[in-house]
């Protein structure tokens, strides 16, 4: 439960810090991967991008041109959510194409699988491959330890995830020209990812000195563009967008998330629901549910959702903590994205199924409802239903 103290800066703590060593940022910023590779002694990169950038081709030939030479080869058809058998087939591509580093070039699936490769790759054949990422979403999976990995069992699909620090792209590149094969309705969700990144950070977290500042200021800075990046023709602003998507996730090993993600890795591993379109209905109807357990830490996500103009919201008249799930759900709104599990072919009769996963897989994020946790669980799902 929240109390007044905990919007005070802690006398004590600890931030843990990944070890991604540089990021590069700006328009025309890919002109640079070049010299992050040089400073590897990288000889033979293998590119893992998806089938729509390889058949958009300039985008992908910018990034395969700027490793200056050293392109061995590509995986180009890697599947969302990552499913195991891709996993290993990209592993034997980099087995015999000899590579010495990877470069990821596309949202989080790519950005993950290429991580899944490198584990791989270091368990199997004692290899260390640095990873380099070049991402094209707001899914911020370019600055975390962790990735998930779709498995099948017995006819039934399970998203695992998994943490190891020894996969984390040691280099990032965040360049905006090179989002513009990205749709809208993916870049908006992705952008929903990023704020789930921040709110749950904020409400799942203990205060923080830093990594609250900046999670605010990444809520608060995604909420007045991202509805006009939708066009990808603005470079300039998705570039903004990248970089508060950054602020949002700022230091993933030191956050701890909830209810919504968990809930939209059940939806995504086990139905196969897009993580573009989880967040934005997971993430309102979770903030709804802990205006009685977060109430402080939620009233600071609502300023920093008080936008004005760009919400189609008049500034707020109040801070109360429910206030932050009427803003959210009117960005999600405004850009398009679905709002309801109905609206992605969800069937009602799978709730209780849903529930059933979310309860044994992630009982410390049920527990953040607080008292009759089940039952809460319960009408957290029909209201995203």
């Amino acid at each position: 439960m929240d109390s007044a103290s905990s919007l005070r800066t802690p006398t004590a703590g600890a931030l843990d810090f990944l070890p991604t060593r540089r990021v590069e940022w700006g328009l025309g910023s890919i002109g640079r991967l070049g010299d992050l590779l040089d400073s590897y002694s990288v000889s033979r990169v293998l590119v893992m991008t998806t089938r729509s950038l390889s058949e958009q081709g300039s985008l992908l030939r910018t990034v395969e041109d700027n490793c200056g030479g050293r392109c061995a080869g590509r995986v180009e058809h890697l599947p969302a959510h990552v499913p195991s058998d891709a996993v290993e087939r990209a592993a034997a591509t980099a087995r015999e194409l000899g590579a010495d580093a990877l470069v990821s070039f596309g949202g989080g699936s790519v950005i993950d699988a290429t991580k899944a490769v490198a584990a791989r790759l270091a368990d199997d054949d004692g290899r260390q491959l640095p990873h380099f990422a070049v991402p094209t979403t707001l899914s911020g999976a370019e600055f975390a330890d962790h990735y998930g990995v779709t498995e099948f069992h017995d006819g039934a699909a399970t998203k695992r995830t998994h943490t190891r620090e020894d996969v984390t792209p040691v280099a990032v590149v965040l360049d905006g020209a090179l989002t513009a094969a990205t749709p809208g309705p993916l870049w908006a969700g992705s952008g929903a990812k990023a704020l789930d990144h921040a709110v749950e950070g904020l409400i799942c977290n203990p205060p923080r000195p830093v990594l609250d500042d900046l999670a605010q200021l990444g809520i608060r800075e995604l909420a007045g563009v991202l509805r006009q990046s939708m066009d990808p023709g603005e470079p300039t602003i998705r570039q903004a967008c990248q970089l508060a998507a950054w602020y949002c996730y700022f230091a993933p090993a030191s956050l701890t998330l909830g209810l919504s993600h968990r809930i939209g890795h059940v939806l995504g591993g086990t139905y196969g629901v897009p993580h573009s379109l989880t967040s934005g209905i997971t993430l309102p109807a979770v903030v709804r549910a802990m205006t009685q357990t977060s109430p402080l830490r939620l009233k600071l996500v609502a300023r920093a959702l008080d936008t004005g103009g760009p919400l189609d919201l008049p500034a707020m008249a109040t801070d109360e903590p429910a206030e932050a799930a009427v803003r959210l759900s009117s960005l999600v709104t405004s850009v398009g994205l679905p709002t309801r599990m109905r609206e992605i072919g969800i069937d009602r009769n799978e709730l209780p199924a849903i529930a059933l996963r979310v309860q044994q897989l992630y009982p410390e994020a049920i527990a953040r409802l607080g008292t009759d946790n089940a039952a809460s669980l319960r009408r957290l799902l029909e209201e995203a239903w």
